[in-house]
């Protein structure tokens, strides 16, 4: 969560928290938009322009892990966009799925364009990984390496993990995992992996004999 003050009295929670009740409430469609405009005041506008990648970036993340975790299609990678609006006052926000028809007008309004930008960024859900001792350590950054060896940002003693055993990565649909060739391989949820496999709220990794929940809150 973005631990700086703001000029507007809006949190990125709190439209982390609208984004993911409004794909809910489209979840009856065939697929769920791929776009989502946040129309602010152009105070609040202001407000968030100098984190805007990273908070559009971290938006779209939690609206895909979401959908994933919800079992919600989706055509495409999910963006959103934050624009200026003459009717939404100032402390408030509105957010609609965004058309083919209204794009072009809202990017002129965004000083940023649509897409996943990879930087080192401020989190507004927390992904972390649990583990069996009731550890919790935050997902952050871009890459992370867990293994049996003291330099990975998540170390297991236990021989059955390989010294560089596994990585985590930082996607444009989420985070993912990828097993280094370790001895023992790596598993989702009892099913052992072999390509690059995408994360979900909840799953359990294995590995080797080792344990972790993957969480996102």
């Amino acid at each position: 969560m973005f631990a700086r003050a703001y000029s507007s009295a809006i949190r990125p929670i709190a439209l982390g928290r609208r984004l993911l009740g409004l794909i809910d409430e489209l979840n009856h469609q065939a697929s769920i938009p791929q776009s989502y405009l946040i129309n602010l005041h152009a105070d609040d506008r202001q407000a968030f322009q100098d984190v805007e990648p990273y908070l559009v970036r971290e938006l779209a993340e939690a609206v895909t892990q979401h959908a994933e975790q919800k079992g919600y299609k989706h055509d495409g990678p999910i963006s959103v966009v934050l624009a200026l609006s003459d009717t939404v006052t100032k402390g408030t926000f509105l957010i609609f799925p965004e058309t083919a028809v209204t794009q072009a007008s809202v990017l002129e309004n965004s000083t940023q364009q649509p897409a996943q930008i990879i930087a080192a960024t401020p989190q507004i859900v927390n992904t972390v990984l649990v583990l069996t001792t009731g550890e919790r350590v935050l997902l952050d950054g871009e890459t992370i390496k867990v293994g049996r060896q003291a330099t990975c940002r998540v170390a297991f003693d236990d021989s059955n993990v390989s010294r560089e055993h596994a990585q985590l990565r930082r996607g444009p649909d989420g985070w993912m995992i990828l097993d280094l060739g370790s001895t023992n391989g790596t598993q989702i949820n009892g099913i052992k992996i072999s390509d690059e496999q995408l994360l979900v709220n909840g799953d359990e990794i294995a590995f080797g004999t080792s344990i972790a929940r993957f969480e996102i809150s």
